[in-house]
């Protein structure tokens, strides 16, 4: 499956997901592009558009956590290949690495530290040995070693505060807002056009819906906006500024 062809799926996947929560819409969909999905409803033609809300790069230090999510899997792949090319024993590891604060750290360096680390320190692991203080190299703040078999794993952390949610929506819209005429001309004469904004379980993407979302305004020409949170499974009606 191509990048293309993931993105799709995933689009298809929010549009059930969101429909099941209970955002209002209809079934049978088409699915395309500008806008992603179009429907032909007993009131007329509709057409969505979906996007997804992320955290943004300055919830961790000016690196986009879904690109430092996607750093430390690979960094986690690779040693753990490494290592068991050169070890037989059974062997899960577990880390949290350390913030980067903003700054590019190396990868092939960093995977060196933990095959070094775990094949140094498997033999004291019965069951389990957690690695601390000067035990630890450096980027990593914690290291489990475990005698048993399973896939290495990194653990995420972050957060995201309600000022930079609020600008996360705004920028979102504010993006497909400027597309709004292209959709409206790729949809019979007087279809409607939504937008479907949604944010993901995963904590690199996860954004939850702030409490009193529902006084918050934002300029928009589409018909409708509506988020939708996949780890509350909720749905929000997001309200339009209203023009000066």
């Amino acid at each position: 499956m191509n990048r293309n062809q993931e993105k799709k799926q995933t689009e298809q996947l929010v549009l059930a997901s969101a429909r099941e929560a209970g955002a209002p819409i209809p079934t049978g969909e088409t699915a395309g592009e500008e806008p992603d999905f179009r429907f032909l409803t007993p009131n007329g033609a509709l057409g969505i558009e979906v996007s997804e809300v992320l955290r943004p790069a300055s919830t961790n230090d000016g690196i986009s956590p879904v690109e430092a999510e996607a750093f430390h899997q690979a960094i986690m792949l690779k040693a753990q290949e490494r290592y068991q090319a050169m070890n037989a024993a059974p062997t899960r590891v577990s880390v949290y690495l350390s913030p980067a604060r903003g700054k590019r750290q190396d990868k092939r360096q960093m995977i060196d530290a933990l095959v070094d680390a775990v094949t140094r320190n498997r033999n004291r692991a019965n069951p389990a040995v957690v690695l601390k203080g000067s035990e630890l190299p450096e980027g990593f703040d914690h290291i489990l070693i475990t005698a048993e078999s399973g896939e290495w794993w990194s653990g995420e952390g972050g957060g995201i505060t309600l000022s930079e949610i609020c600008a996360e929506i705004a920028d979102k819209i504010a993006a497909k807002n400027k597309l709004v005429s292209r959709y409206r001309a790729n949809l019979p004469t007087g279809g409607q056009v939504w937008l479907l904004l949604y944010s993901r379980v995963a904590v690199s993407r996860s954004v939850t819906i702030p409490f009193g979302i529902e006084e918050w305004r934002f300029p928009f020409e589409f018909d409708r906006v509506f988020w939708f949170a996949s780890l509350e499974n909720k749905v929000v009606d997001i309200r339009r500024a209203e023009s000066t």
